[in-house]
């Protein structure tokens, strides 16, 4: 297996940062190199594989680690421009601004609704995701500011 460093180098800036925070380590599983969480006591998560990391776009990775389903990875790919990555600083006790990479919610620019990508993955139901992408598209002017640009 080529070196973590090695690895690395394959990938761009974002990817690397991504890897950073959800300190990831490189394994080979079934003769693929993963890029895995390492627990202490618990069993090594893997959350994509080198290949993947190298290939997909940053919001797909992101979405995969939050076990979003295609549609809504594609959706919001597809509508990358209507939202800001959003995150929320503890120090600041606010929603800022942030890199796609580092996201933990969206906030969609034209009704400024805030949506947790956790919350996000709870949505099991075609339908109900459909809702929210049409209640999306059809909103109005936000009313309130939630996430400030730095």
């Amino acid at each position: 297996m080529p070196s973590q460093t090695h690895l690395l180098e394959e990938l761009s800036e974002d990817k690397r940062l991504l890897i950073q925070k959800f300190r990831l380590q490189p394994r080979m599983i079934d003769q693929k190199i993963y890029w895995v969480r390492c627990f202490g006591n618990r069993p090594d998560h893997p959350y994509a594989t080198h290949r993947a990391m190298r290939r997909c776009h940053i919001i797909e990775l992101v979405f995969s680690f939050y076990d979003l389903c295609v549609a809504k990875m594609t959706y919001i790919r597809t509508h990358a421009d209507a939202f800001i990555p959003c995150k929320n600083d503890l120090h600041l006790n606010r929603l800022v601004s942030c890199p796609w990479w580092d996201m933990d919610c969206l906030c969609h620019r034209a009704s400024g609704t805030l949506i947790d990508l956790r919350n996000l993955a709870e949505i099991n139901d075609i339908n109900v995701f459909r809702a929210l992408c049409h209640k999306l598209e059809n909103s109005g002017p936000a009313a309130l500011r939630l996430v400030q640009n730095q």
